[in-house]
């Protein structure tokens, strides 16, 4: 089992909603489970934590394997996923790992 975690800053438009901007990236993820084969669960959390260090938003999905995370990546579900959600983001980082 695969566990992908991601976190990012967001960017924002003038007069752009963080907790609107959140609630589609969060609507976006959430659509694309039971659509992407190999992909078990998506959950995503806005932070309400405010720090120069913090980040906005953080993305916890599972995958059964490594090449399941891999054709996530190429998938069209996921491509349509960041159409939609990489025009919120600013930066992020993430991290993979095998349990």
């Amino acid at each position: 089992m695969i566990k992908h975690i991601a976190m990012w800053k967001l960017r924002l438009a003038d007069g752009q909603d963080k907790d609107a901007a959140f609630a589609l990236i969060q609507a976006a993820l959430a659509a694309q489970v039971g659509r992407i084969p190999g992909l078990l669960e998506s959950e995503a959390g806005l932070n309400f934590k405010v720090s120069s260090k913090a980040m906005d938003v953080a993305v916890y999905t599972v995958f059964t394997d490594k090449a399941a995370l891999e054709a996530y990546h190429q998938h069209p579900v996921h491509q349509e996923t960041r159409f939609k959600v990489d025009r919120f983001l600013e930066q992020g980082c993430m991290v993979d790992y095998e349990v």
